[in-house]
């Protein structure tokens, strides 16, 4: 399926400048760096929720 494999490329993309982001702060602001982290696992459950969606809707051939 093309569609997911963008959409998969897409994921990697969010999640390595998410990486990215948090190396370049580094420790400064303990807060800011824990809020991020919480919204990437936030990302990655949502993430995860559309990949089983999508595998639904393939067996259904909709």
């Amino acid at each position: 399926m093309d569609t997911k494999n963008t959409l998969n490329a897409l994921n990697r993309d969010a999640l390595e400048k998410i990486e990215n982001y948090m190396k370049e702060k580094g420790s400064k602001g303990l807060d800011h760096h824990e809020k991020i982290y919480n919204a990437k696992e936030e990302w990655q459950l949502a993430w995860n929720k559309l990949m089983e969606t999508l595998l639904i809707l393939e067996k259904m051939e909709i």
